[in-house]
């Protein structure tokens, strides 16, 4: 006997027997096909008769889920629900990103404020920027421009009509050259020479603003792909792609990024025995890329079939290309594409002397194909972070991040700081040495008097006429001085400037060309060019009292009547020692280009001949050369 007690009412089940079982096949019916699902990978398929029962059931199945409403799917709404985070967190992220991102920029806008001032108030007080100073100005002001909306329809016009001004409250922004009785047209030279020089420069910043070369021969995100590549992963680029990320580093970017240790690599594989600071290397390595252009550009008119045995060595050896044991037909093959990367391609010689180094100890092959190509790739796979960032940020600008525009700039002003410590050590060092060099010659002549004179002749002073120097200043004025009187015309250097201007604006793009703020760069320009015809109508070639002989030399009564009308003339007897250090050969002439040049080189060093170079062992410090030497005739 079976007692029955009635349930309570909340136990009472709502769902009829029929939605029990249609749940209860609807579950077994997902067990089930996940088991077959699993099961059918590596087993025959199943029996027909078995496939027709699941299949009645799974219509069944069916039938029975359609009465009832469809339920979202758990899984896919799992896994939203546990990848999705809260709102306020969302909320929170994006606003911090925001902050991030605009207090980065923030910090950018005030560092290229402070720099910009600091570079334009160097310039203004008469100082020179080095090349890096002068590419970090140009960066700044570009970013400065770009930042504040229409600034350069309102700044340009400005800055030329209170150029005047500014000359009149900055004298030294263009130190005088000549004495006072020149003082009128050597101020309207001036004027015409920072006019000159605002329209290079605001051409360069609006023409690197907005043109996107780099961007056009490689993208950013492809950029960072490629150097993912040959960095990370030790994938092989093709060729293509090797020599369009070639073409993103020109000889001044990454001259003026690589470390001390490259650059006597680069001296050493192109024959340059030169001795001195960073920015001196620098200047020695870029003038001899010059003469390779040239001399490239030579060899591809007359051919290089043309060039005799000797010849192609000297051609091959000056390039960085290893020529002992080497055939010279693989010579003719390797100077070939060589020319070709440089010229044709536009390969920096920077890259490809480079390139040079990583196959010099290799023995090529006959059979073998141009190794360069994979030079090329393991040059780019290890050139320093700083110069894969500046390039990078020269690639396309526009993309860049404040934070990565930043560490740049800081990282340019870090370099910047270390080349004037590097100066500035050197010169230290150089008087420490020049001292105590004369300390001992003061000491030795001495000496030798005491032991030669007697006691009565010992009392004046020895002379020391030959230790007498320049400064920077006065050698600046001394080359510019040269320059003007020596030529036809008193502008005929700020002629060339201009000449190269008009060239390039005339061969850009017509997209560019037509850009407003380009058109009033060209108006400048015929501005400029007008002024210029005025001046040389009215002062033509009333400076020229300086005439060079077939050799291009110059008589000492021709130096020392340029000494006399520079501003800051020195003394008569350092005046006429320096004359004497000049005059190497002692001949009574000076070689003009020897002179201009000593104002032209960045840096301190010696460039030594390969003569010397050999000897220089046996004769220490007693070193000859046909050419005078800065340290000779500048005091530090």
């Amino acid at each position: 006997m079976s007692l029955w007690c009635p349930r309570p009412r909340n136990y009472v089940r709502s769902q009829s027997l029929l939605s029990h079982s249609a749940s209860y096949h609807a579950i077994g019916l997902t067990t089930l096909r996940a088991f077959r699902h699993q099961k059918t990978r590596n087993s025959p398929p199943q029996h027909p008769h078995r496939r027709l029962v699941s299949d009645s059931v799974s219509s069944t199945s069916t039938i029975k889920q359609a009465d009832e409403p469809p339920k979202p799917d758990s899984k896919a709404g799992t896994s939203v629900a546990a990848h999705k985070p809260p709102l306020i967190r969302r909320v929170w992220k994006s606003v911090k990103d925001g902050a991030v991102h605009y207090w980065h920029g923030t910090k950018l806008l005030v560092s290229e404020v402070r720099i910009s001032a600091r570079l334009q108030m160097k310039l203004l007080h008469g100082g020179a920027l080095t090349r890096r100073e002068r590419r970090q100005l140009r960066r700044t002001t570009q970013d400065l421009l770009r930042l504040i909306p229409f600034s350069v329809f309102v700044v340009v016009p400005f800055m030329e009509l209170l150029l005047p001004v500014a000359v009149k409250l900055f004298p030294n922004m263009l130190p005088s050259t000549f004495e006072d009785k020149y003082a009128f047209d050597e101020k309207q030279r001036k004027l015409l020479k920072v006019r000159l020089e605002m329209a290079k420069f605001l051409q360069e910043t609006i023409r690197e603003s907005g043109l996107k070369a780099n961007a056009r021969i490689m993208g950013s995100e492809e950029f960072k792909e490629f150097f993912r590549k040959v960095r990370s992963t030790g994938e092989s680029p093709s060729t293509k792609d090797v020599i369009n990320a070639a073409k993103l580093f020109d000889d001044d970017l990454t001259l003026d990024n690589l470390s001390r240790p490259q650059l006597h690599s680069m001296c050493r594989y192109m024959n340059i025995n030169a001795f001195g600071t960073d920015n001196f290397l620098r200047g020695t390595i870029r003038g001899r890329l010059t003469q390779l252009r040239r001399d490239d550009h030579q060899i591809d008119t007359e051919g290089i079939n043309a060039l005799s045995v000797p010849e192609l060595q000297q051609a091959c050896q000056s390039r960085g290309i290893r020529t002992l044991g080497v055939s010279p037909s693989r010579l003719r093959e390797e100077l070939a594409t060589w020319i070709n990367l440089h010229l044709y391609n536009r390969v920096s010689g920077v890259l490809l002397i480079l390139s040079r180094a990583f196959v010099f100890d290799r023995k090529l092959d006959e059979h073998d194909g141009s190794p360069i190509i994979k030079s090329l790739e393991a040059v780019l796979s290890g050139l320093p972070d700083n110069l894969l960032n500046e390039a990078e940020l020269e690639v396309d600008s526009d993309k860049a991040t404040y934070k990565k525009k930043l560490e740049v700039l800081q990282q340019q002003e870090e370099l910047i700081e270390d080349e004037a410590e590097q100066e500035q050590a050197q010169e230290h060092s150089r008087r420490e040495r020049r001292e105590a060099e004369d300390r001992l010659r003061r000491e030795e002549e001495a000496r030798t008097a005491q032991s030669l004179l007697p006691d009565s002749e010992l009392r004046g002073p020895v002379a020391e006429e030959e230790d007498d120097r320049m400064t920077t200043e006065q050698l600046r004025e001394l080359g510019e001085a040269l320059s003007i009187l020596s030529a036809k015309s008193s502008v005929l250097q700020e002629r060339d400037e201009l000449r190269a201007l008009m060239q390039e604006t005339s061969s850009e793009d017509p997209a560019t060309a037509s850009n407003p703020l380009a058109k009033r760069i060209r108006s400048m320009l015929t501005k400029i060019d007008t002024q210029l015809d005025a001046y040389d109508s009215r002062v033509g070639s009333s400076l020229q009292m300086i005439s060079c002989d077939s050799q291009g030399r110059i008589s000492i009564r021709d130096l020392e009547r340029a000494l006399a009308v520079i501003k800051h003339k020195p003394d008569d007897e350092v005046g006429q020692a320096v004359i004497r250090k000049l005059d190497v050969d002692q001949d009574g002439y000076v070689i003009l280009d020897h002179v201009l040049d000593l104002v032209k080189e960045e840096g301190l060093g010696i460039v030594v001949e390969d003569d010397d170079a050999q000897s220089i062992l046996g004769q220490g410090k007693e070193l000859k050369d046909s050419k005078p030497r800065k340290e000779d005739i500048v005091q530090e």
